[in-house]
């Protein structure tokens, strides 16, 4: 079931939260490493104004990284079914 919208989780995590949701036990080490390479990908940046990242944004990167979000529709249709 989604998160409900208002489900008072901070929306700007800090690098170290980021690592635990992300990685879980090997942690902030190997999440400093990704983000170096991951942020040229498209990973969302620190904000500079709250020294964390918009979680949100975070989430559908890493969603879209893993082709969980089709970004492109196909341009015709593929033809009729044929079940038979």
């Amino acid at each position: 079931m989604p998160a409900a919208a208002n489900d008072n989780n901070p929306l700007y995590l800090s690098e170290a939260s980021i690592a635990q949701r992300v990685l879980g036990a090997k942690s902030r080490t190997a999440w400093d490493a990704l983000a170096i390479v991951w942020e040229r990908e498209g990973l969302p940046r620190i904000d500079p104004m709250t020294g964390c990242r918009y979680w949100p944004a975070v989430r559908a990167f890493l969603d879209r990284r893993h082709g969980l979000h089709q970004t492109a529709l196909p341009a015709t249709v593929d033809g009729a079914e044929n079940w038979s």
